[in-house]
Order: C-alpha cells, then structure tokens, then sequence
C-alpha cells in the first residue's frame, strides 16, 4: 500500500466514527479521494471485523434493483430458490460480525439506503459504509467530509 500523505486526522476521524456508529457516509465532491480514505480506514479496522470487511462495488450498476444482487455477490451470499434476495442477505448475515463498504452508491441512493437500512435493522452486529453522492440522509447515519471544503460521497456500515 502507498503511504497516505497528509490524510493523517482525516484517518483517526473516520475510525473514530466508525467506532461509535453503525453507518456512516463520508461525503466530497468528485475525486477528493473518499473511495481511498474508506479503503485506508476499512484495512486498518480489519481486525476488529471476524467476518471481515467486504466492498460492494455499485459504479457499475444502472438499475436500482441489482443492488442486492451486487451486495449479495461482494459478501459471497447466493440466493436462495424462492425467496427474495434481501431476505437472504439478511438471513446470512444476520449473525456475522463484519463491514461492508459500499461504494459509488450515489447514483443508487434510494435503493443502497433501503438495502443498508433492513441489513442494519435485521443484523446487530453489522457496520454498512456506503459512500454516498449526497450529504446528510437517513437516520442515525453519521456523516463525515473526506477533505475540508468536502461537500458529498462515501459509505460504509459495520456490525
């Protein structure tokens, strides 16, 4: 890994807020760097996760409703005959101990929000970090900049 110049108090804030929350959304415009801090910060918190820690990539994804499908496919989740996805993921996530990273959600936001919300509600012990487009959000969300002057992006939740 290359060295992380000048990110230093931008690391401990992020961590710091992870370690009391179960989401939150580090916020920026276009290319301040939220995917790499979210990245930086999900490495170094690798050991508190038994499970481990999990980065769902949605830049990729045009329609909304592969969301799940692409958690589902990040954490090794397959679905099961006859029932919904969602409902799946939560079942087999339910009682690990783990952090997703979701990122490039923004243009999905509606339906990463509802995703990383039934997985916060139904799995206790899990953290979601999707990096989002927009500030503020849904609550209980913490919301941190990636940089000063930082107005929107990432994500992520841990549980």
């Amino acid at each position: 890994m290359t060295t992380f110049i000048g990110r230093e108090q931008a690391l401990v804030d992020v961590t710091e807020l992870l370690r009391t929350s179960r989401l939150l959304t580090l916020t920026g415009t276009g290319g301040v760097g939220k995917t790499r801090l979210a990245l930086q910060v999900a490495a170094a918190l690798q050991h508190r996760y038994p499970q481990g820690v999990w980065l769902a990539e949605l830049a990729p994804l045009a329609d909304p409703a592969g969301v799940p499908s692409a958690v589902a496919a990040a954490v090794a989740v397959r679905e099961e005959a006859g029932q919904p996805l969602l409902t799946t993921l939560v079942a087999a996530l339910r009682s690990r101990h783990l952090l997703l990273v979701l990122d490039n959600c923004e243009h999905l936001l509606d339906a990463s929000a509802m995703l990383v919300e039934a997985l916060l509600r139904n799995c206790p012990r899990r953290r979601s970090w999707p990096p989002a487009a927009r500030p503020g959000g849904r609550g209980g969300k913490r919301v941190a900049g990636a940089l000063a002057g930082a107005a929107q992006c990432p994500a992520a939740a841990a549980a």
